[in-house]
């Protein structure tokens, strides 16, 4: 489906930031993956400069936000330059502790949050599967970082810095749009949280400015589109290009 926003060139690079289990590119073949799918060239087509960062897939908070820390002091596209940061779930907290716990205040000009746990997800908690919570934790050492009274801590150690300009989209989903796979976890969270995009409650995904509430389940938000979400007409790729409008709208 073809973006039908025209994104804007915004004055500082911008960095992608994937979520838990995440990846930059996978190769099957000729076959190539991307975690954001077709948001770098959408976003460089207008002349951005649009770097994905590759951080531990289920590492903990610390040790992928030290990684993007390197990554932007070394990357010859982004050294020494502001930038923005544009994080898809996980990847928000590793922004926003690079930003506060890490002194990257004065790089990070703006952090623009997807779909991010910031209060956690109950899904975290090791209580859906009773007994198997300390397995999980060793499996998935991310997990100690995303559950609800882990991310209680994390709010109160992790203030926001007033160099930086935080937005944030939460979403929220119906069960037939979402996506199969996700029905389970979509209605656990119904019951015990309310509304939600499969993965993260509404509520926990609004931080900072909220730009917009997306109606898309969790991973229609970097482009994949399986069961009927595949046919609805809102295209992941605007949504992107709304935000450089509001990024460049600001000044970064």
């Amino acid at each position: 489906m073809k973006a039908q926003v025209v994104p804007a060139r915004c004055q500082f690079p911008i960095v992608l930031l994937h979520g838990l289990f995440g990846f930059v590119e996978r190769r099957l073949g000729a076959v190539r993956f991307t975690y954001f799918r077709g948001v770098a060239p959408y976003l460089e087509s207008v002349g951005n400069r649009v770097v994905a960062i590759p951080v531990p897939s289920c590492g903990r908070i610390e040790d992928r936000a030290r990684k993007i820390a390197h990554a932007l002091d070394t990357h010859p596209d982004l050294k020494d330059l502001p930038v923005n940061v544009i994080a898809h779930s996980m990847g928000g907290l590793d922004g926003r502790y690079l930003i506060s716990r890490l002194g990257y205040g004065d790089r990070v000009r703006s952090l623009t949050t997807i779909v991010t746990p910031h209060r956690g997800s109950y899904l975290a908690n090791g209580l859906i599967i009773p007994g198997l919570g300390r397995a999980f934790k060793w499996l998935i050492p991310a997990l100690q970082d995303l559950n609800e009274k882990a991310l209680v801590r994390f709010n109160e150690e992790t203030p926001d810095r007033p160099g930086t300009r935080y937005f944030s989209i939460p979403a929220k989903t119906g069960f037939i749009p979402c996506t199969p796979f996700l029905w389970p976890t979509y209605l656990f969270l119904l019951a015990v949280r309310g509304a939600n995009d499969g993965q993260v409650p509404l509520d926990s995904a609004k931080w900072g400015e909220v730009l917009e509430e997306a109606r898309a389940d969790h991973i229609q938000l970097i482009g994949l589109r399986l069961g009927l979400n595949a046919w609805t007409c809102e295209n992941h790729l605007d949504l992107y290009g709304r935000i450089t409008m509001r990024l460049f709208g600001s000044g970064f």
